[in-house]
């Protein structure tokens, strides 16, 4: 079995006064950061956790929720982080999911009511006092390192297990295609119960690089980071990369930040446009949890046209079969997967994603791309953002219903007349039956319209 260094460790051996974490009001170098996950590795050692048991990790973005991530993969075991903001019955669906999870990681701030949903569970603090450290674990490549449960923007949210190949390609992958700073700074405004901002922590371990950890998502405040000069790189959805943007003056951005790493869902051709006049490095990717973030990505600045998300990644190869993008290579589960978006490769290898295959409406025996509708409804000066899903139908199985958002200021416009301005671009089918408003769009942690919430308004 192949195995590699544990990457904490091999970073506070090169850069041990190195900066690993920075947030508001605190810092950690390699050194300390690696100690404290080595002392809370023998806490975890004494509770009875062994290599490839699972540890499920509670609470939001600290350094003492970060020293406890670091901590299970130091003994060989396999973090599986849940979002602080579940409500009990959710937190205890998901531990009924994870079954069996040997121990839980749960900060004193933890909620009450999400406390009370543990009550008989094993969990602590992890507290170090009179702990020595525990001694370094490598990382077998073939072993499954993190359980990340699926975002469930279109269903239940189900565990997808990553191992340390999967993570440490995808690293390396990515470094290739964004470059390398030894002095780069990753800004962290994403939960870290999702891949994306999991990547970042261990993205940053493998190279010795630094991380600036933003306790939650604030426009406002990454916006003020950035433009400071804080951070190289920082990774965001296009919903957060708009918010930031309304958030500070429609300027170039300084020559510090190297790339905006912009992933998670379709970027709107409109706020591609906004990036475009102020020159922004942005880094248009897809990815997906399964394959551990990364798959496609464009150079940073390279806003051209063209509707792609660039070229496959290092250490993966995409084709599309039978309308399904496939991904080979270590990054993949098991070499090859067949994932669920639809798409093509281009003669010059550039990938395109046209949605998820389980978004598209069948209706009366045709396919209807929501994204195409929601293209159309979006171009109606009254509409900001729209969201189409499918509706039962006794007649044709399914009927495109059309959720909207007004634009400011504007007035709503009746059905018939949004029917008609979508009959003059649409084909007849693809006309919603239904045009519902909302004040916003459901959405999940990352940004993402949950279409499953939608479903089942």
């Amino acid at each position: 079995m192949t195995t590699i260094p544990h990457p904490l460790a091999s970073a506070a051996r090169a850069r041990p006064s190195h900066p690993a974490l920075i947030s508001a009001g605190w810092s950690l170098t390699y050194a300390e950061l690696a100690t404290a996950a080595a002392r809370k590795a023998a806490a975890l050692k004494e509770r009875g956790v062994r290599p490839g048991d699972r540890v499920v990790l509670l609470g939001g973005p600290s350094q003492q929720w970060i020293a406890a991530f670091h901590a299970v993969s130091w003994l060989g075991a396999v973090a599986a982080p849940l979002s602080p903001s579940l409500t009990p019955d959710e937190l205890r669906r998901a531990l009924t999911i994870l079954t069996p999870a040997l121990t839980l990681y749960a900060p004193e701030d933890l909620s009450g009511d999400q406390r009370e949903a543990l009550t008989g569970l094993p969990s602590d603090s992890l507290s170090v006092s009179g702990v020595e450290a525990a001694p370094e674990r490598d990382w077998p490549l073939e072993e499954v390192r993190l359980t990340v449960m699926s975002s469930g923007t279109t269903g239940a949210p189900r565990p997808i297990d990553l191992t340390g190949a999967q993570l440490t390609f995808s690293a390396f992958g990515s470094a290739m295609r964004l470059g390398h700073d030894p002095a780069d700074r990753w800004l962290c405004c994403l939960p870290l119960n999702h891949v994306g901002g999991l990547s970042i922590l261990l993205r940053c371990a493998l190279y010795g690089t630094t991380v600036a950890l933003h306790d939650r998502f604030d426009p406002a405040a990454v916006a003020r980071a950035l433009d400071r000069g804080d951070a190289s790189l920082v990774s965001l959805v296009p919903a957060m990369l708009a918010a930031v943007l309304d958030a500070r003056e429609a300027r170039p951005f300084p020559t510090s930040l190297r790339a905006v790493l912009l992933g998670g869902g379709a970027t709107p051709e409109a706020l591609i446009e906004r990036c475009r006049v102020i020159g922004a490095p942005v880094a248009i990717t897809w990815g997906m949890t399964e394959a551990a973030s990364q798959l496609a990505t464009r150079a940073p600045g390279d806003l051209s046209p063209g509707g792609h998300v660039g070229a496959a990644m290092p250490f993966a190869r995409v084709t599309a079969e039978g309308g399904l993008l496939t991904v080979e290579g270590p990054v993949a589960p098991g070499g090859r997967m067949v994932t669920r978006d639809r798409g093509a490769v281009d003669d010059e290898g550039r990938v395109q994603v046209h949605g998820r295959s389980d978004d598209v409406i069948i209706s009366g025996g045709e396919n209807i791309d929501p994204a195409e509708v929601e293209a159309v409804l979006e171009d109606h000066e009254a509409v900001s953002e729209a969201a189409v899903v499918a509706r039962a139908d006794a007649r044709w199985g399914q009927r495109p219903v059309a959720w909207l958002v007004s634009a400011p200021g504007a007035d709503r416009p009746n059905p018939e007349a949004l029917a008609d301005w979508c009959r003059e671009r649409l084909l007849g089918f693809k006309v919603p039956d239904a045009f519902e408003w909302a004040t916003s769009l459901p959405r999940t942690e990352l940004g993402k319209v949950s279409r499953s919430t939608l479903r089942g308004s």
